[in-house]
């Protein structure tokens, strides 16, 4: 890797991390939030899936815009978009308003991810697919875990208004400097056989097995900090750093677990027996203690960046995809699993405001399990 690409990678890199702070910075600002725009607990779970929703709508049409038009083009597009509904977000006067602001912050959020991920994939060779996916993810979990850790102090300081703004600002600045350091797209004139991915079970399949897992852990990852603070009587900041872990051990466990899985000739089965370990903590989550709480969330944190890492090194290995196509293989993938796992952060809010946090637990955790059985019918990768 030379110095200008190592340049680039670190460009990259840490754009993916501040987009994932204003993914989940908002996560310990729910109490904040809650109070102030007096939102009932059975109706908080709304704001969450209303990102979830833009950012599942528009997964497959940036990929074919990227594919069109250019990675660079599109995913810097979608961080300045990010960036700034994630402003507006703060300026929030109702639920209906922030469900708004947050649904074009997933908008901006579908648009940079898969393009984004078509460019840091250049820089590693055929042979370290899973460690590129891996410091893919890796940074955005550093990032979110970032935004979950510190977010909530920024609120006592400033206000949870101040907090997402800031969120923004430091969006746009990153995105400025990517605009100028990264390099222009080279797209060669041919025809783009879309239907190559659109119409590859292999891809629907894998990425439905852990449709599951996504909203799980995305549920999870964002009313960890809420539930530590009303059950274990955690103040906000440690409460932060401990849903904190969930998402920063990733940053060492997507390249360890990526790098292993280069190793194996089996991605597929690797994945879903990490999937059956992550269901287990989620779903015993409850019986944790102020001890044994920091055990469960480090290891949520390694597997989840891990088992994205795989996923997505999984359809790279896919002969018939053109290289071209991976950024819309990658969307694809992600749609189904926003589609079908936004409804997790709903069915948790729900569950622990109808019956208690302890059924809610368990029914993510079923969440996720329901859907592994699909990997059976995608090949490896």
């Amino acid at each position: 890797m030379n110095k200008k690409t190592l340049l680039d990678f670190t460009s990259l890199v840490s754009s993916r991390a501040i987009y994932a702070l204003n993914w989940y910075n908002i996560s310990p600002l729910y109490i904040f939030i809650e109070s102030s725009l007096a939102i009932p607990l059975s109706k908080l779970g709304e704001i969450p899936t209303s990102f979830l929703i833009g950012a599942g709508i528009f997964q497959i049409p940036s990929g074919l815009l990227a594919a069109k038009v250019g990675n660079k083009r599109v995913a810097i597009l979608g961080m300045y978009l990010l960036s700034v509904m994630s402003i507006l977000s703060g300026l929030s006067w109702n639920l209906s308003s922030i469900m708004i602001f947050r649904f074009f912050v997933g908008v901006g959020a579908a648009m940079y991810f898969s393009p984004a991920l078509g460019i840091i994939k250049n820089v590693f060779s055929d042979k370290s697919k899973g460690l590129a996916m891996g410091f893919y993810n890796g940074a955005f979990n550093f990032g979110a875990g970032i935004g979950i850790a510190v977010w909530n102090s920024i609120a006592l300081l400033a206000g949870w208004r101040w907090a997402l703004i800031l969120g923004g600002i430091i969006g746009v600045a990153i995105t400025i400097e990517n605009h100028a350091l990264l390099p222009p797209d080279s797209l060669k004139k041919e025809k783009i056989e879309w239907k190559k991915v659109i119409g590859n079970k292999d891809v629907w399949f894998i990425g439905l097995s852990l449709a599951g897992f996504w909203g799980a852990f995305f549920a999870s990852a964002q009313f960890l900090s809420p539930y530590l603070v009303k059950t274990h009587g955690m103040n906000g900041d440690l409460a932060g750093l401990v849903s904190s872990l969930t998402l920063i051990a990733g940053a060492f466990g997507g390249p360890l677990i990526g790098m292993v899985s280069d190793k194996l000739r089996g991605r597929k089965s690797f994945m879903i027996l990490l999937s059956l370990v992550t269901c287990f903590l989620i779903s015993t989550i409850f019986l944790t203690n102020d001890v044994t709480i920091w055990i469960y969330t480090t290891l949520l944190g390694l597997l989840s960046a891990g088992i994205f890492s795989v996923l997505y090194a999984i359809p790279a290995g896919y002969r018939e995809i053109p290289e071209r196509l991976l950024p819309l293989s990658i969307a694809l993938i992600n749609s189904i699993q926003i589609s079908v796992g936004s409804v997790a952060p709903y069915l948790f809010t729900f569950t622990a405001s109808k019956f208690s946090f302890t059924i809610a637990w368990i029914s993510l955790g079923i969440f996720l399990i329901v859907f592994l059985p699909f990997a059976k019918f995608a090949k490896d990768g």
